[in-house]
């Protein structure tokens, strides 16, 4: 009998704790905020985007949908093993929503793809009488929480993560590249984001953001404000391809200091995004978005039912980062015996970079190249051709060592 007692007392405690395990779940569950995803990604600037921008090249169509998509598969595996910090709402095809909420209702809160830069910087170099291409193909995602604003179809920025990604074409000696089609640069932007996605994304990063969707503001967030190119070279080195080196080092950093330092960093769509004047300075525009706004974006690329434009809030940071590309130099290096058939080139660029008005912060970088000396012609000719894919690669090493403190 007395085992008998002991064996049913065994059983209600299991049962009892069984029963409060699925109780802790369910509250759990509730617990954790709805998050609406639309497998949408919304473009920042059609300008820093050429490579998702579907309108003027059909060959681009739907490559916005795979970049979605492969989200799409990371979330659901994420979700899958328990690895996702809030609720997927995914009945909905689009980030749109009908406006102002009253003193009891609550606002949406969506996880938004934002495309900072989807590009190529493209340089050519001739070997003997053939002129051979390169592109290296940038890429940079932000993954925003977002509440919804006090106006219709006006998401306000809480947090979010960056990445990004690159890839150079045309860069294997064995298989020279005399031609690189847009498609090719956006095949290889794909796969260098879906790289970055399955194997660096960690949606539970974004639990601390959540946490903070009744805050009027996040702490100690940053944001690259500028980037310069002081440097009286340049120009010479990068020609009309400026503002696209200025976008790629602004998201390499934020993502690098992000990932580094485990603070907020807001996407640097202050240099690329179109402001639409929501600075909150102005009392007039008080009433464009919440009052924790500082200014407002327009966003491109999403559905709309209503053909209403999408704009995005973002805070004025805590801190401010500035980067500047403030040194280039180049020479021929000399060898003991000179050759007649190959020269070899030096090549060092120098970034700088400064947070709010602390003490700047500087590093340097080199490359040689060796060239083949042309039946006709010089190597002088070939080296300038090379000078944009060289730079890039500094300044994309250079921004990852200032972000992340390495040597």
């Amino acid at each position: 009998m007395l085992l008998k007692n002991q064996f049913f007392i065994a059983a209600g405690i299991f049962l009892a704790f069984i029963a409060g395990f699925f109780s802790f779940s369910k509250n759990a569950d509730a617990a954790m905020p709805e998050v609406i995803w639309a497998e949408e990604v919304l473009l920042v600037s059609d300008e820093t985007n050429p490579l998702l921008v579907t309108g003027g090249d059909a060959a681009l169509k739907g490559y916005k949908k795979i970049i979605a998509q492969a989200l799409t598969r990371k979330l659901h595996e994420a979700r899958d093993a328990g690895k996702l910090p809030f609720t997927l709402k995914e009945d909905t095809e689009t980030y749109e929503y009908a406006g102002v909420f009253d003193d009891a209702g609550e606002p949406p809160v969506a996880l938004i793809p934002l495309a900072i830069i989807s590009d190529a910087l493209r340089s050519e170099y001739p070997v003997k009488d053939q002129t051979y291409r390169k592109s290296v193909v940038v890429g940079s995602l932000y993954l925003a929480i977002c509440k919804g604003g006090s106006t219709a179809n006006n998401w306000i920025m809480v947090g979010g993560i960056p990445i990004s990604g690159y890839t150079i074409l045309g860069n294997d000696l064995n298989n020279l590249r005399t031609s690189i089609s847009k498609k090719e640069e956006a095949d290889a932007y794909v796969a260098a984001m879906e790289k970055v996605i399955n194997e660096k994304l960690d949606f539970r990063d974004l639990g601390r953001y959540l946490k903070n969707l009744k805050s009027k503001k996040m702490p100690d967030t940053y944001e690259v404000m500028e980037v310069s190119l002081s440097s009286q070279k340049s120009g010479e080195i990068f020609g009309n391809q400026q503002n696209k080196i200025k976008a790629l080092l602004g998201c390499f950093y934020s993502s690098k200091f992000q990932e580094k330092t485990k603070t907020v960093v807001y996407p640097p769509i202050a240099m690329t995004g179109k402001n639409t004047g929501g600075d909150m300075s102005n009392a007039g525009n008080k009433s464009a978005a919440d009052d924790v706004a500082d200014t407002i974006y327009s966003l491109t690329g999403g559905k709309s039912a209503s053909g209403a434009t999408m704009t995005i809030s973002l805070p004025n940071p805590d801190h401010k980062i500035y980067l500047d590309f403030a040194g280039a130099a180049w020479q021929e290096l000399q060898t003991k015996k000179e050759s007649y058939i190959v020269k070899n080139y030096g090549y060092k660029a120098l970034l700088k970079s400064r947070i709010d008005n602390q003490p700047e912060k500087s590093a340097d970088d080199v490359k040689s190249v060796q060239y083949i000396i042309p039946q006709s012609g010089s190597v002088e000719s070939f080296h300038r051709k090379q000078l944009p894919d060289i730079f890039t690669e500094l300044l994309i090493r250079l921004s990852d060592r200032l972000a992340t403190g390495k040597k």
